[in-house]
């Protein structure tokens, strides 16, 4: 598998930057790191996750502007490090019956899960590597509006969605038998582009 000279990832709804510790401990740099609550983002400045100051993206990845600020990251890294691909997209997407936004709304206008998918969506314009997704034991099951509008199962999005271009795997598993001091019980999913079957399997990746 060809690669960067150092690998790159991207972290969505990262909070403090504590679950992207490992990511430090194998050296991978950190093109963008997004979170809604600016003083979380200033625990990751303080921890010099990023490169460059710009990577340190603070607003709502619904928001076109979000988005742009996190496209426009990759834009400098090709430019400047001569970035090919992002290796790494990760994201731990809160589970929520209907978003922040939509709380006055009627049941009939409510957007299930509307994070998860605007992870998806980032995931097929980025097209990096590889992607995670982090979240509660529940996660493949539980129901989000797709972008074709459809309420579906988490599961069927990622399927209908990234299916095409990537081989992926997911696993619930317990993060105290890994280090955590409690018991913590999560899903885990790893997806790897086809563009790498003959070299790796998302099953190789698990812990």
């Amino acid at each position: 598998m060809k690669m960067d000279n150092r690998p790159t990832y991207i972290s969505l709804f990262s909070s403090a930057g504590v679950g992207c510790y490992g990511f430090k401990l194998e050296n991978y740099d950190c093109v963008a790191t997004n979170e809604l609550i600016a003083r979380r983002l200033d625990i990751q400045r303080y921890n010099n996750k990023c490169k460059y100051a710009s990577g340190y993206i603070c607003g709502d990845i619904t928001e076109d502007s979000t988005k742009e600020a996190l496209y426009s990251q990759i834009e400098l890294w090709q430019k400047k490090e001569r970035v090919s691909r992002i290796d790494v997209v990760i994201a731990t997407p809160p589970c929520q019956g209907m978003s922040v936004a939509n709380h006055k709304k009627s049941s009939m206008e409510i957007v299930r899960n509307s994070l998860v998918i605007e992870s998806i969506k980032i995931i097929k314009k980025i097209n990096p590597r590889f992607f995670v997704f982090e979240n509660v034991p529940a996660f493949m099951k539980t129901i989000c509006t797709d972008i074709d509008g459809i309420n579906k199962p988490i599961g069927d999005a990622i399927e209908k969605n990234l299916g095409g271009e990537y081989s992926y795997v997911s696993r619930i598993i317990n993060f105290k038998n890994y280090g955590a001091c409690s018991s913590r019980q999560r899903t885990v999913v790893i997806g790897v582009s086809k563009d790498y079957a003959d070299e790796v399997s998302p099953l190789e990746l698990f812990p």
